[in-house]
């Protein structure tokens, strides 16, 4: 089984509110890494203890993709927050054409050929977008990445399901690039709706055993917005990963 992370945006609110208390009460529900995005007042360093004194570990960092001219600083608070791995993504308007994608996957090997040398890897988070067709009829996530050699896919399994394809299918043909999953749960209508693990619509159970665990390396429960309480969603995330053995966390 793999281990059990928290994306921060899920409780991004509480988290500006009070980031040691949050983190606390994250670490208490036994999550063995949170994936960072946004600094909640703190520095990078300050993070990295917070997390460390808890018994946690930073598995990857939601940034901006490095230019020559921004590279020294993406570096430096990658170091300092003690991640090697980063995350970034495009919106819709960027992914609308093969020519457009193929523009969006130059940013993203050039980023990762800046910091390959500096031991951080690049991972392309989607949302339901990059599951539409373009004109030559594929997705525009295989556009990219088979324009991006270097890159890795960081797979969103609910926007996945919501673009109307197969997490399944999808990772049997790229699931030797995804070493960090996105796992979340919601509704599949016609609108996102958002749900803790285990009460939406998707097939969670297969797409986790769809991942391959010689590639996968962490399992991060993200939930964009919650109807009640986001904390109690997180605690119940959690418990369904651990609960039917998909995942392993520190309780």
């Amino acid at each position: 089984m793999k281990p059990i992370a928290l994306q921060t945006y899920t409780l991004r609110d509480a988290f500006d509110r009070d980031f040691h208390g949050t983190l606390k009460a994250v670490a208490d529900i036994g999550y063995k890494a949170v994936e960072i995005s946004g600094a909640y007042g703190q520095t990078p360093e300050q993070i990295a203890k917070a997390v460390a004194d808890l018994g946690m570990v930073v598995c990857s960092n939601h940034g901006r993709l490095p230019t020559p001219e921004t590279l020294d600083e993406i570096i430096a608070y990658q170091r300092g927050i003690g991640s090697t791995r980063l995350v970034g993504g495009f919106g819709p308007d960027d992914l609308k054409t093969v020519d457009a994608c193929k523009a969006a996957a130059a940013r993203l090997q050039a980023a990762a050929e800046m910091l390959a040398p500096h031991g951080i890897s690049v991972h392309v988070h989607n949302h339901y977008w990059e599951f539409h067709r373009v004109e030559d009829g594929r997705y525009a996530l295989d556009v990219m990445l088979e324009a991006a050699p270097s890159v890795m896919s960081q797979l969103d399994l609910y926007w996945v399901a919501f673009g109307k394809a197969d997490p399944v299918e999808v990772l049997g043909r790229i699931g030797k690039r995804v070493v960090l999953a996105h796992v979340k749960d919601g509704m599949l209508g016609d609108k996102p709706h958002f749900k803790a693990l285990g009460t939406g619509e998707v097939d969670l159970p297969a797409a986790i055993g769809a991942l391959d665990p010689a590639v996968t390396e962490w399992l991060i429960v993200e939930q964009d917005q919650s109807d009640g309480d986001m904390l109690e969603d997180v605690r119940t995330s959690y418990l369904y990963l651990t609960s039917k053995g998909l995942a392993q966390g520190n309780r």
